[in-house]
């Protein structure tokens, strides 16, 4: 079921080129790639994020903003969006062409339940 609940998100945000489900640890659960974008690594994205998100997640709290709930990050090559499931796991949403990435985070926000649920 964390397949096709991934999968939905990426086949329902236009420019998506996969999502996974990661742990902050740094190992995937589960990912699924949009069709034609089997080169993009999306894991080895995630798993470098992963790390910089504990931080930022420390950060936030230090400065008593509470938790962190989405990231956001635009380049160059590419958008991630990435919402924070729990202590343990978020989901992120890699994006080759960001012109939907609202479409992204409003999927990511409506499936966390579905994806905490199959967990």
């Amino acid at each position: 079921m964390l397949f096709d609940t991934l999968r939905t998100i990426v086949d329902q945000t236009p420019g998506a080129s996969g999502a996974i489900l990661m742990g902050f640890d740094g190992i995937a659960v589960m990912q699924a790639k949009a069709n034609g974008y089997d080169k993009t690594d999306i894991e080895s994205l995630a798993m470098e994020f992963s790390f910089r998100f504990i931080e930022l997640r420390k950060a936030a709290r230090s400065l008593d903003m509470g938790d962190i709930s989405d990231i956001t990050i635009k380049a160059s090559g590419g958008t991630v969006l990435c919402r924070v499931l729990n202590e343990e796991y978020f989901v992120a949403v890699v994006m080759h062409d960001s012109g939907y990435f609202g479409k992204g985070r409003y999927l990511l926000r409506v499936k966390a339940d579905e994806l905490l649920a199959e967990l």
